[in-house]
Protein backbone atom coordinates (compact mmCIF):
# COMPACT_ATOMS: atom_id res chain seq x y z
CA UNK A 1 0.00 0.00 0.00
CA UNK A 2 1.24 3.23 -0.89
CA UNK A 3 1.77 5.87 2.08
CA UNK A 4 0.13 8.80 2.45
CA UNK A 5 2.33 12.57 2.00
CA UNK A 6 1.20 15.44 3.33
CA UNK A 7 1.81 18.14 5.45
CA UNK A 8 2.71 18.40 8.80
CA UNK A 9 -0.63 20.13 9.77
CA UNK A 10 -2.93 18.08 7.84
CA UNK A 11 -1.11 15.00 8.79
CA UNK A 12 -1.55 15.64 12.30
CA UNK A 13 -5.35 14.89 12.50
CA UNK A 14 -4.91 11.19 10.85
CA UNK A 15 -1.61 10.42 13.67
CA UNK A 16 -3.99 11.37 16.14
CA UNK A 17 -6.70 9.41 15.84
CA UNK A 18 -4.24 6.88 15.35
CA UNK A 19 -2.69 7.27 18.19
CA UNK A 20 -5.33 7.36 19.98
CA UNK A 21 -6.68 4.19 19.15
CA UNK A 22 -3.14 2.60 19.82
CA UNK A 23 -3.13 4.14 23.24
CA UNK A 24 -6.35 3.40 24.56
CA UNK A 25 -6.27 -0.43 23.38
CA UNK A 26 -2.16 -1.12 24.19
CA UNK A 27 -1.31 2.20 26.47
CA UNK A 28 1.94 4.08 26.46
CA UNK A 29 4.33 1.63 27.25
CA UNK A 30 3.06 -1.27 24.75
CA UNK A 31 2.87 1.45 21.85
CA UNK A 32 5.94 2.57 19.56
CA UNK A 33 6.24 4.96 16.73
CA UNK A 34 6.26 1.94 14.08
CA UNK A 35 2.75 0.80 15.23
CA UNK A 36 1.93 4.50 15.28
CA UNK A 37 3.15 5.21 11.36
CA UNK A 38 1.79 1.94 10.46
CA UNK A 39 -1.86 2.76 11.89
CA UNK A 40 -1.36 6.48 10.51
CA UNK A 41 -0.99 4.98 6.85
CA UNK A 42 2.50 6.52 7.04
CA UNK A 43 6.36 5.30 6.58
CA UNK A 44 8.58 5.66 9.95
CA UNK A 45 10.52 8.37 8.41
CA UNK A 46 7.46 10.63 7.44
CA UNK A 47 6.47 10.25 11.20
CA UNK A 48 10.15 10.99 12.10
CA UNK A 49 9.68 14.38 10.39
CA UNK A 50 6.39 15.09 12.37
CA UNK A 51 7.94 13.39 16.08
CA UNK A 52 11.12 12.36 16.92
CA UNK A 53 9.79 10.02 19.44
CA UNK A 54 6.95 8.69 20.85
CA UNK A 55 7.29 11.14 23.98
CA UNK A 56 6.81 14.09 21.33
CA UNK A 57 3.25 12.68 20.35
CA UNK A 58 1.98 12.29 23.49
CA UNK A 59 2.92 15.66 24.54
CA UNK A 60 1.45 16.94 21.50
CA UNK A 61 -1.71 15.17 21.86
CA UNK A 62 -2.29 15.81 25.55
CA UNK A 63 -1.40 19.21 25.07
CA UNK A 64 -3.70 20.01 22.59
CA UNK A 65 -6.48 18.10 24.30
CA UNK A 66 -6.16 20.33 27.13
CA UNK A 67 -6.04 23.56 25.10
CA UNK A 68 -9.07 22.61 23.61
CA UNK A 69 -10.52 21.82 27.02
CA UNK A 70 -9.67 24.75 28.83
CA UNK A 71 -10.44 27.45 26.07
CA UNK A 72 -13.97 25.66 25.55
CA UNK A 73 -14.67 25.82 29.02
CA UNK A 74 -13.61 29.28 29.51
CA UNK A 75 -15.42 30.42 26.55
CA UNK A 76 -18.47 29.06 28.26
CA UNK A 77 -17.62 30.61 31.76
CA UNK A 78 -17.33 33.93 29.40
CA UNK A 79 -20.82 33.64 28.66
CA UNK A 80 -22.23 32.67 31.92
CA UNK A 81 -22.99 35.74 34.48
CA UNK A 82 -20.18 36.09 36.99
CA UNK A 83 -22.73 37.00 39.46
CA UNK A 84 -24.51 33.79 39.48
CA UNK A 85 -21.25 31.26 40.95
CA UNK A 86 -24.35 27.99 40.53
CA UNK A 87 -24.93 28.40 36.94
CA UNK A 88 -21.22 29.00 36.75
CA UNK A 89 -20.45 25.63 38.72
CA UNK A 90 -23.69 24.29 36.36
CA UNK A 91 -21.25 25.11 33.15
CA UNK A 92 -18.09 24.52 34.73
CA UNK A 93 -19.77 20.26 35.13
CA UNK A 94 -22.00 20.47 31.77
CA UNK A 95 -18.47 20.98 29.92
CA UNK A 96 -16.35 18.46 31.67
CA UNK A 97 -19.21 15.97 31.54
CA UNK A 98 -18.90 16.50 27.56
CA UNK A 99 -15.32 16.64 27.15
CA UNK A 100 -15.07 12.79 28.85
CA UNK A 101 -17.90 11.93 27.34
CA UNK A 102 -17.64 12.73 23.83
CA UNK A 103 -14.14 12.47 23.89
CA UNK A 104 -13.32 9.35 26.28
CA UNK A 105 -10.73 7.83 24.65
CA UNK A 106 -8.54 10.55 24.92
CA UNK A 107 -9.55 11.98 28.27
CA UNK A 108 -8.90 8.31 30.08
CA UNK A 109 -5.11 8.54 28.00
CA UNK A 110 -5.03 11.87 29.93
CA UNK A 111 -5.91 10.37 33.41
CA UNK A 112 -3.02 7.99 33.36
CA UNK A 113 -0.17 8.67 30.87
CA UNK A 114 1.05 11.76 31.83
CA UNK A 115 3.03 10.05 34.18
CA UNK A 116 4.83 9.18 30.76
CA UNK A 117 6.08 12.74 30.28
CA UNK A 118 9.56 14.10 31.23
CA UNK A 119 10.03 16.22 34.33
CA UNK A 120 10.40 19.50 31.86
CA UNK A 121 7.23 18.65 29.60
CA UNK A 122 5.13 17.52 32.97
CA UNK A 123 5.81 20.84 34.61
CA UNK A 124 4.46 22.13 31.30
CA UNK A 125 1.60 20.53 31.30
CA UNK A 126 0.57 20.97 34.29
CA UNK A 127 1.03 24.86 34.13
CA UNK A 128 -1.67 24.91 31.76
CA UNK A 129 -3.65 21.96 34.21
CA UNK A 130 -3.56 24.45 37.28
CA UNK A 131 -5.16 27.39 35.06
CA UNK A 132 -8.14 24.57 34.36
CA UNK A 133 -8.46 23.84 37.80
CA UNK A 134 -8.18 27.61 38.96
CA UNK A 135 -11.48 28.07 37.54
CA UNK A 136 -13.38 25.88 39.34
CA UNK A 137 -11.57 27.19 42.54
CA UNK A 138 -12.38 30.90 42.27
CA UNK A 139 -16.08 29.29 41.50
CA UNK A 140 -16.31 27.87 44.64
CA UNK A 141 -14.68 30.73 46.70
CA UNK A 142 -17.24 33.19 44.88
CA UNK A 143 -20.18 31.09 45.92
CA UNK A 144 -18.56 30.70 49.35
CA UNK A 145 -18.11 34.56 50.05
CA UNK A 146 -21.95 35.28 48.77
CA UNK A 147 -23.48 32.88 50.83
CA UNK A 148 -24.37 30.38 47.07
CA UNK A 149 -22.44 27.87 48.88
CA UNK A 150 -21.99 26.65 52.06
CA UNK A 151 -18.18 24.87 51.19
CA UNK A 152 -17.11 22.93 53.60
CA UNK A 153 -13.08 23.54 52.29
CA UNK A 154 -12.48 25.28 48.96
CA UNK A 155 -9.52 23.73 48.01
CA UNK A 156 -10.84 19.73 49.37
CA UNK A 157 -14.29 20.46 47.70
CA UNK A 158 -12.30 21.71 44.37
CA UNK A 159 -10.04 18.68 44.65
CA UNK A 160 -13.33 15.73 45.10
CA UNK A 161 -14.97 17.42 42.33
CA UNK A 162 -12.35 17.25 39.70
CA UNK A 163 -11.31 13.68 40.86
CA UNK A 164 -15.27 12.63 40.44
CA UNK A 165 -15.58 14.36 37.15
CA UNK A 166 -12.33 13.09 35.80
CA UNK A 167 -13.01 9.67 36.60
CA UNK A 168 -15.84 9.51 34.09
CA UNK A 169 -13.96 8.57 31.12
CA UNK A 170 -12.70 5.21 33.06
CA UNK A 171 -16.37 4.27 33.50
CA UNK A 172 -18.09 5.25 30.75
CA UNK A 173 -19.34 3.03 27.73
CA UNK A 174 -20.90 4.42 24.85
CA UNK A 175 -22.69 1.22 24.81
CA UNK A 176 -24.21 1.24 28.53
CA UNK A 177 -27.84 2.67 29.41
CA UNK A 178 -26.80 6.31 30.50
CA UNK A 179 -26.38 8.91 27.53
CA UNK A 180 -24.68 12.58 27.61
CA UNK A 181 -28.11 14.35 28.97
CA UNK A 182 -28.46 11.74 32.15
CA UNK A 183 -25.08 11.64 33.03
CA UNK A 184 -24.68 15.65 32.98
CA UNK A 185 -28.09 16.02 34.90
CA UNK A 186 -26.34 13.62 37.41
CA UNK A 187 -23.51 14.96 38.09
CA UNK A 188 -24.50 18.92 37.98
CA UNK A 189 -26.57 17.22 41.08
CA UNK A 190 -23.71 15.69 42.38
CA UNK A 191 -21.68 18.69 42.43
CA UNK A 192 -23.92 21.56 43.73
CA UNK A 193 -24.14 19.12 46.47
CA UNK A 194 -20.38 18.43 46.95
CA UNK A 195 -20.84 22.11 47.07
CA UNK A 196 -23.28 22.97 49.18
CA UNK A 197 -25.53 24.76 47.37
CA UNK A 198 -27.49 27.01 49.32
CA UNK A 199 -31.61 27.01 48.39
CA UNK A 200 -33.74 29.71 49.65
CA UNK A 201 -37.22 28.52 51.54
Amino acid sequence: MRKVGSTRESTWPRIRAAGVDLLYEFGYDAMNTRRLAESADLTSSALYYHFKSKEDFLFRLLSDLLEEIVDDLESALAATPESDPVARLDTFVRILVKWHVTRHKETFIASIETRALSRDRHLAYSELRDRFDLNLHKILAQGEESGDFAVIDVTLTSASLLAMLTAISGWYDPAGPLGLEEITAGYVELARRLAGVVTST
